[in-house]
């Protein structure tokens, strides 16, 4: 897998990495020099920017961002389009104007990724698999967005560009001129980082915050980072500066929480499969009135069709765990584990949690007096809910029926 290519890579080229990270960091400030140092984008970034301001801005950024439409107009328009609205968030403009600084570099473009399933929920478009990643390993790096906002959830489209052009493109970067690219790779940080990026930005510009992982972060951080170790491979590998120290036995403890999902997808899938039967005798044998179920039905039906691609996933975790555990026992493991623990110490992460703290300040008093719920859009009238459902099925249950179906 990509991810074990770079460890042998940082192999050979760490040496050759410390000795350039002097003249990186001078090519670095003069290069902010050049942009005016005390800041020719300072009025675009700011709080406030004019019209003029931000289209300096924006077309100064798009001699670093190549848009690829793929041959197909549509796609390029929407990306432009994307890039442009950007633009109205302060977040957004200061990491341009970052990104300009440090000459990076990248591609954008949409993909069809894998497991995408677009579904109808609470009568909107939706789908709950990926919105995008971000592949840094490349030259220029490349940024795909999930295909499926040229059609449905489209105002998460610009959290999810924010979130890999700035989050992690611009970072990768950042932390190559530090010389500690190879281990930011497997920070924890590096994901919680792009994700208030790419919050911060959505909420600046005026959409509803109903990402759950942004409420979930901002409650607990910690438990923000367990959740998301068992949605994707990547994640799953990422470590905490202290579990640097012995990946081995993370990886391990890691893998038998997975085993343990794995064993879950049947039980959830006979779960929802049970309660679509249940509404179905409720309005069979007791006539309750079908279109009260209707949320309750999509939500069901949703999370059915999400059962093949979270279990492909899980495996997908599994084998590359297993991967990791047995590289990190071996003679390149033991140097990767050193390497990891005396670089997680670079000045970069200590600049990194020191804006990620500013940033989460922000978000906090973006989200005051909200909730998850209150952002969320409203349910359709007359709906039954999951405990009047649990309610529902307890009285059938005590009836003649017996809960029988």
């Amino acid at each position: 897998m990509k991810r074990l290519l770079l460890i042998f890579i940082w192999l050979i080229i760490s040496a050759a990495v410390a000795a350039r990270a002097e003249d990186l960091d001078t090519s670095a400030q003069e290069g902010s020099a050049f942009f005016d140092g005390a800041g020719r984008y300072a009025a675009a970034s700011a709080q406030v920017a004019s019209p003029r301001d931000k289209a300096k801005l924006l077309a100064e950024l798009k001699k670093r961002v190549i848009i690829d439409d793929r041959g197909v107009p549509k796609e390029g328009a929407t990306l432009n389009s994307m890039l442009a609205r950007m633009m109205d968030s302060a977040t957004a403009r200061e990491k341009a104007s970052q990104f300009i600084q440090e000459d990076a570099k990248a591609v954008i473009s949409f993909e069809e990724i894998p497991n995408t399933v677009i579904l109808e929920v609470n009568g909107r478009k939706d789908f709950w698999t990926s919105g995008g990643h971000a592949h840094t390993d490349e030259n220029p790096q490349k940024v795909h967005l999930n295909a499926a906002y040229m059609e449905a959830r489209t105002e998460s489209a610009q959290e999810t560009l924010a979130h890999e052009l700035f989050g992690h493109t611009l970072e990768q970067k950042r932390a190559a001129r530090y010389g500690v690219a190879e281990v930011n790779e497997y920070s924890q940080d590096e994901e919680a980082n792009a994700g208030l990026v790419g919050w911060t930005v959505s909420a600046e510009l005026g959409n509803k915050i109903t990402n759950g992982w942004a409420w979930i972060y901002m409650a607990d951080p910690e438990d923000y980072h367990k959740q998301l170790k068992s949605t994707l491979s990547y994640y799953a590998g990422t470590l905490s500066t202290e579990e640097m120290k012995d990946p081995k036995a993370v990886y391990e403890k890691r893998l038998a929480d997975i085993e343990k999902q794995l064993l879950r997808i049947p039980v959830s899938k006979k779960n929802n499969e049970t309660w679509i039967a249940r509404i179905a005798h409720l309005i069979d044998k007791h006539k309750a009135d079908p279109s009260s179920f209707l949320s309750l039905k999509e939500d069901i039906s949703a999370a059915l069709k999400r059962i093949p691609g979270d279990e492909a996933d899980l495996l997908e975790i599994k084998g590359y765990l297993q991967e990791l555990a047995s590289f990190s026992e071996g003679e390149s493991g033991v140097a990767w584990i050193g390497n990891l623990e005396a670089k997680s110490d670079n000045a970069y992460f200590k600049e990194k949690a020191r804006e990620m703290e500013e940033r989460r300040q922000v978000l906090a008093g973006l989200m005051q007096g909200k909730t998850l719920q209150s952002e969320m859009p409203p349910a359709r009238p007359g709906q039954i809910s999951w405990d009047q459902l649990a309610e529902l099925w307890a009285k059938d249950i005590k009836s003649n029926c017996g809960g029988k179906l």
